[in-house]
């Protein structure tokens, strides 16, 4: 295997164990995805995503990224409470990690 791709499967085995050490690793592909992007847009702006923004910066459907934030929100690792400055939007926020 060349260099390359031993890189990626490295970088993929130690992704792997982070999600495994984090309790991370029951989640789907699709959540982990909106899960990542939720962390990456926290650390933006303040510790708060909204939907809107989720949506546009994984790629996924609207209904997708509904459909998961629900399931997450259900598991305890988001809360979604509506925007003061538009009632129209969910705020999406991370739940503080116990371990």
């Amino acid at each position: 295997m060349n260099k390359f791709y031993e890189n990626i499967s490295d970088a993929l085995n130690m992704l792997y164990g982070l999600e495994k050490d984090l309790n991370i690793g029951h989640l789907t592909p699709n959540e982990l995805k909106v899960f990542y992007t939720i962390i990456i847009g926290s650390a933006d702006s303040s510790g708060r995503s909204n939907i809107t923004e989720i949506v546009e910066k994984s790629g996924m459907s609207r209904s997708t990224v509904y459909k998961t934030l629900k399931k997450l929100s259900l598991e305890g690792v988001i809360q979604l409470t509506q925007s003061e400055e538009d009632g129209r939007e969910s705020l999406v926020i991370l739940n503080p990690v116990h371990n």
